[in-house]
């Protein structure tokens, strides 16, 4: 494989959704004649999500470790004694920020987080007081299990339910950790149900009807949910943005499995089909399902008066086509579906309702905004901050359109897979690492661990003449397909893909992973 090919396929697998159809080359105004749009706050780096205080103050978390105060669109100061996190990749970092139902009484506020390595990845949900515009008496009151592999995003959304309970979403952890969506031993692909305190509700639904599953799951079956909402039916809402197709509008159903990998419209980035079926018996169908994908992140839903034609519908943010699109549901059927904002040219990140009816949404880039869709068109004292297009050349390639988002990052993982291949290297380390406990062709017989002749698209736990222990026994529902991805997944992290296994083996850095799972698969960079 060339290094320009290598490197295509490296932008698919961590910023998904980055193709947009060429923008147009006139700087033109984003306003007519309903709406207009407006910058609200801008030079943010990296701006995620976004929260009022009940003053209507504003917190934005910038993904690499800030909390900022905006007040009337001005930047007031920073928030103290934010916790460290890990943000090595565009997955990683400070991501979601909720103040608590009852604030005026507690003040208190949750983070969700990153921490651990770029091969060790932890989530955290995290609360502390706001005092004096400082975090104080902060406490991790959740962290995923087991700690997922390098790839895809990891807690990436919290909401609060009626019952003041609190939602998460957990990502799935790039295509090598699908496996693990279906098994109920750990976060990945769920959506999980906590108390405030961080202890578990006794009325989980996955909990009581599967008392050995692992405690908080409350729905199961997705990839990367981008955005939760709840409506006016206090039912909760989910886009989940699926690999190549099979991104989702999904309505939640506690205890319901919402099918991923097993039932998809999605593609692996091989170009294979993940399921061969797209709906079945026992799972829940999205209320969409888009495919080629859009990359949907950032899920509002609109119940304010000052947009009153748009009230019940929803408002989604759009990683690929850079855009928003507002969507009407009626009878858990669309019926409308519109771009709002086809000449934007940013990465939404979130969107929210803001206390004035306003829609307000992130923009995801190291020159980062908040922007705001305001009814009616500006006045004249108003035209300097109306938002223009973000400028891209007529054109530009994937590489040129993040380099100016500012979201080309050289985290250890990309510098790696971008590596020329060493034969003579890959060599010595399979043999230094791996030939104890495995060998290289069928006939020669298994020492320990099971050959690894045409271990490239099987299936793990499939040899018929090896006894695997019970982490690994072929399932259809927890298994996945060897690949130079999810070699490398398990070389680095074999409990993150496989908890229980009996691997004896200590796990290997990065570099030297990518390597080995090269040398097996044949996976070579030809110049």
């Amino acid at each position: 494989m060339n290094k320009l090919k290598l490197f295509i396929i490296l932008i698919s697998l961590t910023i998904s959704g980055c193709e947009r159809s060429e923008s147009n080359e006139k700087n033109k105004s984003n306003f007519n004649g309903g709406f207009w749009i407006e910058d609200y706050i801008t030079n943010l780096n990296f701006p995620w999500s976004f929260t009022w205080l009940p003053n209507g103050d504003l917190l934005v978390t910038e993904r690499l470790g800030k909390i900022k105060l905006i007040r009337n669109g001005k930047f007031i100061n920073y928030i103290k004694n934010v916790p460290n996190v890990m943000s090595s990749s565009p997955f990683d970092g400070l991501l979601d920020i909720k103040i608590d139902p009852d604030f005026l009484n507690n003040s208190l506020i949750y983070l969700s987080y990153t921490k651990g390595t770029t091969t060790n990845r932890i989530g955290v949900v995290y609360r502390a007081k706001l005092e004096n515009n400082s975090l104080i008496n902060g406490k991790e009151i959740y962290n995923t299990s087991p700690p997922a592999p390098t790839g895809g995003p990891n807690i990436t959304k919290l909401q609060f339910l009626k019952d003041k309970s609190l939602v998460f979403a957990v990502g799935s952890s790039g295509q090598h950790a699908y496996n693990m969506v279906q098994r109920l031993d750990g976060d990945i692909g769920k959506i999980i149900r906590i108390n405030t305190d961080g202890s578990i509700p006794e009325d989980n639904p996955i909990k009581i009807n599967k008392p050995e599953s692992k405690p908080g799951l409350w729905a199961t079956g997705l990839r990367s949910v981008g955005g939760l909402a709840l409506d006016d039916n206090n039912q909760l809402w989910a886009v989940d943005m699926g690999p190549q197709g099979g991104d989702e509008l999904n309505i939640i159903e506690p205890g319901g499995n919402h099918g991923f990998p097993l039932v998809s419209w999605g593609f692996d980035y091989s170009g294979r089909a993940l399921s061969e079926k797209q709906t079945a018996i026992g799972f829940i169908d999205p209320i969409i399902s888009w495919s080629p994908s859009i990359s949907p992140f950032g899920l509002a839903y609109y119940n304010s008066n000052i947009f009153p034609n748009w009230k019940g519908d929803f408002f989604i943010g759009v990683l690929g086509e850079q855009t928003i699109i507002r969507i009407k549901v009626k009878d858990k059927k669309v019926i409308q579906q519109e771009n709002i904002i086809p000449d934007l040219n940013e990465r939404i990140r979130s969107i929210e309702v803001g206390p004035d009816g306003f829609i307000y949404a992130s923009t995801d880039s190291s020159n980062g905004k908040i922007i705001r869709l305001r009814p009616g068109k500006p006045e004249k004292n108003e035209l300097e901050r109306v938002s223009k297009p973000f400028p891209m050349p007529i054109n530009s390639s994937i590489t040129e359109r993040l380099k100016l988002h500012g979201v080309m990052q050289n985290e250890e993982t990309m510098l790696a897979l971008r590596e020329k291949y060493d034969p003579k290297k890959a060599e010595f380390l399979y043999n230094d690492k791996c030939s104890s406990c495995h060998s290289l062709k069928a006939k020669d017989g298994n020492i320990l661990g099971p050959h690894l002749e045409s271990i490239a698209g099987r299936r793990s736990g499939s040899l018929t003449n090896y006894k695997y222990s019970q982490a690994m026994e072929l399932s259809n529902q927890t298994s996945l397909i060897w690949d130079s991805r999810s070699i490398t997944a398990f070389l680095t992290n074999p409990n993150g893909i496989f908890p229980g296994t009996k691997m004896i083996a200590e796990p290997l850095n990065f570099k030297d992973a990518i390597l080995i799972s090269k040398f097996l698969t044949k996976k070579k960079d030809t110049e």
